[in-house]
């Protein structure tokens, strides 16, 4: 069948083919759910059956439509095939949409790449309210500018009533502005469901390879997440079930020899105010913090008095794999996990108890596009510090700073921790201050105190990325804009923690 796109085309063939590659995507993690269901029990229904070729059935007629036709060949196929209810036939199925999958993204390359991987499904209604803010911005600012006008007008004479109503104009711009960055905020938004298809694909796929039996449980589907982060989310995700498959969950005869019965392997999602909590949970043998002591000393590595030895499993090529006494391979990768999702504003968490099971808990900020930071000062520079890091802001006093060994210590809450200054470590002053405030930070169990001038009050800042020329300067996370046009820097709360406060960080961040 001749195709009705034209690759070359633009306009509305990329547009139809960007929606259809959207609704196949849709459909085959559907037809994917359906099959991993059938599998858990060892056979699909009869109803599971009808709706397996009506969802093929329907990829055949979209494929013919855009002239694809391999794919329609091969949904033809998957379709014939999908009469048998046994085992060994849904396992054929998954395998067919393993190559439809495939095939569709090499489609997808050869005709408009990315086309719909920057797409999410708006409902009309959720437009429809944008517009209508939209529409009341405009009347406010209207108001604003006929009562600035106003004013204008009547010079040295005008009136309080006047500027009353640009008050209450500007009080109502603000809040309808509030509305609609929310508004925006959740176009943004995804369902974590979107990414949880594919994990319980790779959860099947391991345990089947592995010769284990693995219950896999989700809830929270429904629970949304800033679209910019959910990629990350996916491979985080899908790194820690993978690992908890293979090297958690013990073999059907370890279990059987230690009283367990059937593996679980619980994947949940959460939000409260400020963040997303994504829970991986299984119930295998867990990490033992000895094993992980063991692994370290072996290669020379050196954990600090009172700090949790599970913490090693995060450092850069830290492996348990050679420990034969503990869930091999536990830190492959954690490294890097750790790294992408601080800088993102979220954290890694990890809790274990020998012979019950693992718990990995990642924290990831409900969006990056917009966020809510302290406004601090020092030495002529502005920065903006994410208020998810700040424990509490304290007055600086010389009574309250020490020095020991050349570093300076903040007395604080009856102990000590590290004070760090934002200028004499970016290199805007040749002096560490004793005097100002002291902004409390954490990250995970870990305070540091920032040393700046002055602290300005909370505000809403959009996060921007650094030019590529700028680098990746250690402490920084980001730059914004402020109302009147200069350019901040956003700071890294875990960068600002791992900044030594001996000295200085290198180059500088202004």
């Amino acid at each position: 069948m001749a195709s009705v796109l034209d690759p070359s085309q633009d306009g509305v063939a990329g547009d139809l083919f960007a929606d259809f590659l959207l609704e196949a995507r849709e459909r085959l993690g559907r037809l994917e759910s359906l099959l991993l269901a059938a599998a858990e029990v060892g056979s699909a229904s009869e109803e599971v059956l009808e709706e397996i070729r009506l969802q093929l059935h329907t990829l055949k007629g979209n494929t013919g439509i855009v002239g694809l036709t391999p794919l329609q060949s091969l949904a033809h196929e998957l379709e014939d095939l999908a009469v048998g209810s046994d085992a060994e036939a849904v396992e054929e199925l998954l395998h067919g949409v393993d190559r439809f999958r495939e095939m569709l993204q090499n489609a997808e390359d050869g005709r408009s790449p990315g086309a719909a991987q920057g797409s999410v499904r708006v409902p009309f209604s959720t437009l429809d309210s944008l517009m209508a803010l939209l529409g009341e911005i405009v009347i406010y600012r209207n108001r604003v500018t006929d009562a600035l006008a106003a004013c204008q007008r009547e010079g040295s004479s005008r009136s309080a009533e006047t500027w009353d109503e640009v008050q209450r104009s500007y009080e109502l711009l603000g809040g309808t502005l509030n509305h609609l960055r929310d508004g925006v905020t959740r176009l943004r938004m995804v369902p974590v469901s979107t990414i949880f298809r594919p994990l319980a694909r790779i959860v099947h796929d391991e345990a089947a390879g592995a010769g284990k039996e693995v219950r896999f449980e989700i809830s929270g589907g429904d629970t949304t997440l800033d679209k910019a982060l959910l990629e990350l989310a996916s491979e985080a995700l899908g790194h820690l079930v993978r690992n908890a498959v293979v090297h958690g969950i013990e073999t059907p005869g370890e279990r059987q020899q230690a009283g367990k019965g059937e593996a679980l392997l619980r994947l949940t999602a959460r939000a409260d105010a400020r963040e997303v909590i994504l829970d991986v949970l299984d119930d295998g043998k867990g990490i033992t913090r000895d094993g992980v002591l063991a692994e370290a000393a072996r290669r020379g590595l050196i954990s600090t008095a009172g700090e949790d030895p599970l913490a090693l499993l995060f450092l850069p090529g830290f492996s348990t794999r050679h420990s034969a006494n503990l869930s091999s391979g536990r830190g492959v990768g954690l490294a890097a996990v750790k790294e992408v999702v601080e800088r993102r504003g979220g954290r890694v968490e990890v809790f274990t108890e020998e012979g019950v099971g693992a718990l990995f808990r990642l924290r990831l900020p409900l969006s990056v596009s917009i966020t809510r930071a302290l406004l601090l000062s020092g030495d002529g520079e502005d920065y903006v510090l994410p208020l998810t890091a700040v424990v509490e802001s304290v007055e600086l006093t010389p009574a309250r700073v020490h020095e020991i060994n050349g570093a300076l210590v903040l007395s604080w809450r009856g102990g000590l921790i590290p004070l760090l200054d934002l200028g004499y470590c970016f290199g805007t002053s040749a002096q560490r201050r004793r005097t100002g405030y002291a902004v409390v930070i954490e990250s995970g169990e870990t305070q540091r105190g920032i040393a700046v001038e002055k602290v300005h009050g909370i505000r809403e800042v959009v996060v921007r990325g650094l030019d590529a020329i700028a680098g990746s300067p250690a402490g920084v996370a980001g730059s914004t804009i402020m109302g009147d046009g200069r350019a901040v820097l956003i700071l890294d709360p875990v960068g600002l923690i791992q900044l030594s406060p001996f000295g200085r960080a290198r180059g500088k961040a202004a």
